[in-house]
């Protein structure tokens, strides 16, 4: 099949000014790679549309992309001058504490053509790295300037992608509901292609990944703390301190929350996983993934402020209209659940040292307590008894502190640029499958700024890794820490009477991604085994200890090790490696 088509940057000339101009550097319009699928770079424009392509092979289009980039930058600036300007006004009148509820999602939600202070990081990339591949005279670091611009368009792109389809025509629901039955795991057949050379006599499932964006190869897995996690010394305690209310969560997201403030530190407060996730994210941690510190508090103590109450269902709606002949509107679907705050809440402690639990806090608060939402109203308050309130604990939590080097661009994708042939990407497949992580979304991962030592670099992140330990699969989704639901298994093998060690087939059962994850379908077996080596280093010590760290009961936590270990020594039988002295836990 021949390669994509090569195009050279358009006209420079625009026949229009003002917005329409605007318009055309924002469609920046397809980037061709040589040899590589068209990426487009979409942002929120008003019509009309107009494109522009551009080939990054090309000095002259690598010179304008770079110059359009500065001048969406320039824009971003503007608007959100404007948008301060209007806040500040809309705050002088009434304070978010007192607003309505319309007024609060206009407050928090900006207007879909106004560019984010992310997307803006993301074209400061696109500038940057525009400019070094224009100014590099060595190949390879100009093909490395062109690799990252690529992700980076990718993931702007999917900042503005939407969970689930904004609209779904009759005829499409059927097809829609077979393709979610199959999301095959472990299909693969091609070796991955980005291997370390090969050395004479080295078998293809040894071969290791070069270190790249993605994964760095641990140094000695069976050494790390995964009691503390995450290079840290030791182990936080965010129970310890009041923190302050900081604003609401407004992203996309199935479970509520809020953030929070302490001194310097900010920290992103999730209700939901907060087992699972602590859990998850430390051994994809410990195996050279990319994760964000996650732990589990079993009450956070929160100083009490009515926005927190009020601004507790400020995500972004996830709406999907079903339609006949795609025109005639049947049915709008909200797929966001609005949460009741007060189920969060164990308790409120008074100023004179008094407790009431979420219940009770929930029907003194109010004038008139059994309406719907009596959030919503400000005068349903009662303000003698909010006076009294010193600070709120909460339910048990999913905690991550904000690391400030740290920023974020936008989500990748599985599937996206040469992402299904990474070795360490389809070997997060088996990691998956082990601990059950089904939720392998687009959504659930972010391409991010990493600035230390003065130096910046871009990686992958791994950043929702809740919903593990459980069902492993489901019509429409698993379902997370499960106990008894967790399998004692998740592969079957074959092998071949002439060569008893190695596999002949190799399959994963009671495991199914949520939705089609291409770099887990090509996973060989030679990529499961690759990953299977690594699962094997981590000790029984540290099991245990990350499952009690992220707040298992004991009982529960033994169970879980039983299974894990179990699990993997399975694993290891299926892939011929059980006679291998590579594993950390017998």
């Amino acid at each position: 099949m021949s390669g994509p088509r090569r195009t050279q940057a358009g006209d420079s000339s625009w026949t229009k000014r003002g917005l329409p101009r605007l318009a055309a550097w924002l469609a920046v319009g397809h980037l061709l790679h040589a040899g590589a699928d068209p990426v487009r770079l979409d942002l929120p424009i008003p019509k009309p549309w107009l494109g522009r392509t551009y080939d990054l092979q090309s000095s002259r289009a690598l010179a304008q992309l770079a110059g359009d980039a500065g001048q969406l930058i320039e824009l971003r600036e503007r608007q959100e001058e404007e948008w301060k300007r209007q806040r500040n006004e809309t705050s002088a009148r009434v304070a978010p504490a007192g607003m309505a509820p319309a007024e609060l999602q206009r407050h928090y939600h900006p207007p879909d053509d106004l560019l984010t202070k992310r997307e803006e990081g993301g074209l400061k990339l696109v500038r940057q790295l525009g400019q070094n591949a224009l100014s590099s005279a060595d190949a390879a670091d100009r093909a490395r300037s062109t690799h990252l611009l690529r992700e980076v368009i990718c993931a702007l792109n999917n900042n503005r992608r939407p969970p689930a389809p904004r609209n779904l025509d009759g005829f499409q629901v059927p097809l829609v509901l077979v393709d979610h039955a199959f999301n095959p795991v472990a299909k693969g057949r091609r070796p991955a292609a980005n291997l370390e050379p090969e050395t004479t006599g080295l078998e293809l499932s040894r071969r290791q990944p070069a270190d790249s964006t993605f994964w760095r190869r641990p140094a000695d897995i069976a050494g790390l703390d995964l009691r503390c996690g995450f290079g840290r010394e030791t182990l936080p305690d965010h129970a310890a301190v009041v923190w302050e209310y900081a604003g609401p969560k407004t992203s996309y997201g199935g479970n509520p929350g809020y953030d929070v403030r302490h001194g310097a530190a900010e920290a992103k407060v999730k209700f939901g996983e907060t087992r699972s996730e602590p859990f998850t994210a430390r051994i994809f941690w410990a195996l050279g993934y990319h994760v964000d510190a996650t732990d589990h508090v079993s009450g956070l103590r929160v100083r009490y402020d009515r926005r927190l109450l009020r601004e507790f269902h400020l995500r972004k709606e996830i709406l999907t209209t079903f339609r006949l002949f795609w025109f005639i509107p049947l049915h709008t679907m909200n797929l966001q659940q609005r949460r009741d705050p007060f189920d969060y809440i164990a308790r409120a402690v008074l100023n004179d040292g008094r407790e009431l639990t979420g219940a009770a806090l929930k029907r003194e608060l109010f004038q008139d307590p059994d309406r719907e939402h009596p959030e919503d109203d400000p005068a349903n308050f009662r303000v003698e008894l909010e006076r009294q309130i010193d600070h709120l604990v909460t339910v048990p939590v999913n905690f991550q502190v904000d690391d400030p080097r740290v920023a974020s661009i936008g989500p990748w994708d599985f599937g996206e640029l040469d992402h299904a042939d990474r070795r360490e990407l389809r070997g997060a497949g088996l990691l998956a499958a082990w601990l059950g992580w089904y939720d392998s979304r687009f959504e659930n991962t972010r391409l991010k700024q990493v600035t230390e030592s003065g130096r910046n670099e871009l990686r992958h992140y791994f950043s929702d890794l809740g919903g593990t330990l459980g069902r492993g699969k489901g019509f429409f989704s698993g379902q997370g820490e499960l106990p008894e639901a967790f399998e004692w298994t998740f592969t079957q093998s074959r092998f071949s009477r002439k060569h008893p060690d190695e596999p002949r087939g190799f399959r994963i059962t009671g495991f199914k991604p949520i939705e089609d994850t291409p770099a887990f379908k090509e996973m060989t077996v030679a990529d499961a085994r690759w990953m299977a080596r690594m699962i094997a280093q981590l000790t029984e010590r540290q099991l245990r200890e990350a499952l009690e760290v992220s707040g298992f009961e004991p009982d529960e936590a033994e169970l879980y090790l039983h299974k894990l270990i179990h699990r993997r020594d399975r694993m290891l039988h299926d892939l011929g490696l059980a006679a291998e002295p590579v594993s950390g836990i017998r």
